[in-house]
């Protein structure tokens, strides 16, 4: 198993989750197995900052696992990714696909803590690769995964190919490759980049143990690393000294301590994963820090906290989801504990969970009228009742402003093809006219060298010689009258 990244140069978008749900989903090879694809639709939507959403998979060799496993896996690497944060900080949607004829989990981060609404980056390359890179070791030996690392799974050819046929093109290229060094038909690396380029396979980049190359029907070249194509290949017996240090590091890796590594991982990882969450709590702070049960008095200030920021992010998108239709005459109090352990999670856990109804009470029997308690509840659902119908009598008005603007573009963009059509025709006009300039200078130039010639050995110059242009101007004139 091994945790991937995936890089967004312009941030991310919902894009992500139209290509995790795209066919596949009713193929039977993809679908949700933690977390609600509307509500995380919903919530990147909602994110004005540039950089939306974080995307990644853990990536198994394995057909498939054990489905409780799944969901221990899932919920470990959450613990350790984003440790110290409680579930309603954050979002996560998980996908399962298994089109590939292996299993991979797929995850999506909107990009933002849901409490505060600030910036949320769950993965940053410098500071927390090492962490990951000791879950993914620890993960791969407690449960014994087939591991990247292992020197008999290591690859030449490097990275993937979007297009399948590409990929099997420099598969196939790898493997032949191989075959002619241990036919002897290639001697070195310096034959072997000689050959490729003669059969017009662009060898663009050479390094000291790799070289990149480039297929005629590739837009971007890809590379193949150690073996036969680093520097170390000079001749048949290199390669063979190559090949024994290869067969003695998979036996080392095979004979190696698994427990000690266990346990090495285990203290790397702890280690690790403290430091990450200290400097979570400082960022992401709990708004309420207090262990004691609130006061009435203090009822206003939970609402305004940790209540509001759900209405901003789910009600201006609510009238794409019949899920939150109703979801102002749900939404209470909640009271939440200031301090939580770093390892503390569920095995299964949704983004979606409903939030727990606390009683608000003093601590010294201040408040036991319930009739009371009530009143408040009441009041408070039927002021958020009244802003949803607000908010959804105002839709009219925007879907109105919209469908003109979308008008107004298509009109626009009508006009403009129209001109653009126009304008091709008077330049392609223009250019035969001066093509048609163009012949008859030649031919001007041709005859006046012949003229000055004639002088030279003073023979007569003929007039009719000169008729051409004439010819040539009538021509011309036809071609316009021909035209208009």
């Amino acid at each position: 198993m091994v945790v991937k990244f995936f890089s967004n140069k312009k941030g991310g978008s919902v894009k992500a989750l139209d290509y995790l749900l795209n066919e596949r989903e009713k193929d039977g090879t993809a679908r949700v197995l933690v977390g609600d694809e509307q509500l995380t639709r919903n919530i990147i939507n909602s994110i004005s900052f540039k950089h939306k959403v974080c995307v990644g998979c853990l990536s198994f060799e394995e057909q498939n696992i054990d489905e409780d496993l799944k969901y221990k896996i899932m919920s470990d690497f959450e613990k350790h990714l984003l440790p110290s944060l409680e579930s309603d900080q954050y979002n996560i949607l998980w996908v399962e696909h298994v089109d590939k004829g292996r299993l991979e989990l797929n995850f999506v981060i909107p990009k933002i803590e849901l409490t505060k609404k600030i910036a949320l980056n769950p993965f940053y390359h410098t500071q927390d690769l090492s962490r990951i890179d000791v879950w993914q070791n620890l993960t791969n030996l407690t449960y014994g995964f087939t591991n990247p690392k292992d020197p008999a799974k290591q690859r030449t050819l490097q990275g993937a190919s979007k297009k399948i046929s590409l990929q099997k093109d420099y598969e196939e290229l790898d493997i032949t490759l191989h075959e002619l060094v241990k036919s002897g038909q290639i001697k070195n690396r310096e034959q072997m980049i000689e050959l490729l380029n003669e059969n017009e396979i662009f060898v663009n980049r050479v390094g000291s143990d790799y070289i990149s190359l480039k297929l005629p029907d590739s837009k971007k070249a890809r590379r193949y690393k150690g073996g036969i194509y680093s520097e170390q290949f000079t001749s048949i017996g290199e390669f063979e000294r190559i090949c024994e240090n290869t067969k003695s590091r998979i036996d080392e890796y095979n004979r190696r301590n698994t427990q000690g590594e266990i346990g090495f991982y285990t203290n790397k990882l702890n280690e690790y994963t403290k430091s990450k969450a200290e400097y979570i709590q400082s960022k992401y702070k709990r708004r309420i820090e207090s262990k004691k049960q609130i006061p009435v008095g203090d009822n206003w200030n939970i609402k305004s906290n940790n209540i509001d920021y759900i209405n901003d992010i789910l009600f201006p998108i609510a009238t794409s989801n019949a899920k939150f239709t109703n979801l102002a005459s749900t939404i209470e109090f909640s009271v939440h504990r200031a301090e939580s352990e770093i390892y503390k999670s569920t095995d299964q856990r949704t983004n979606t969970k409903p939030r727990q109804n606390n009683n608000i009470h003093q601590d010294k029997g201040g408040l036991t009228n319930d009739s009371t308690r009530t009143t408040t509840k009441s009041r408070i659902t039927k002021e958020r009742e009244a802003k949803y119908r607000a908010y959804k009598k105002a839709g009219k008005t925007r879907d109105g402003i919209y469908q003109q603007i979308v008008g107004d573009t298509e009109s626009l963009r009508s006009k403009f093809g129209k001109y653009s059509r126009k304008e091709q025709r008077v330049k392609q006009s223009i250019i035969a006219k001066i093509a048609d300039i163009g012949r008859i200078i030649t031919k001007l130039a041709s005859e006046l060298k012949s003229m000055i010639e004639n002088m030279k050995i003073k023979e007569p110059t003929k007039v009719e010689k000169l008729n051409f242009i004439n010819e040539m101007l009538n021509e011309l004139g036809k071609k316009a009258r021909r035209k208009k």
